[in-house]
């Protein structure tokens, strides 16, 4: 659910008017995060999401650390520019 939300979340961020960039069709488009689902880190396939960091505590997978220490696993989103997903690791 978590995941879900991160993504309408960016989609909001990228594309608050609904007229900004997608890829595909205009009738069926992919937004800038979902071009890239289910990859995360650096040399993703299916099944497997990719390398990540591992918090030594925890034993948990993140990609992103933002304040206070706190751990986040963010999805890749679409580059246009490389027509390539960017993950943050």
């Amino acid at each position: 659910m978590i995941i879900n939300i991160a993504t309408v979340l960016a989609g909001t961020m990228t594309n608050p008017f609904d007229g900004g960039y997608f890829q595909g069709l205009a009738m069926a488009p992919l937004e800038v995060v979902t071009a890239c689902t289910g990859i995360f880190g650096s040399g993703a396939y299916p099944g497997y999401p990719g390398s990540l960091l591992v918090d030594k505590r925890t034993n948990v997978s993140y990609n992103a650390q933002g304040e206070m220490g706190r751990k986040y696993l963010l999805p890749a989103r679409w580059d246009p520019h490389t027509s390539t997903c960017k993950t943050l690791v």
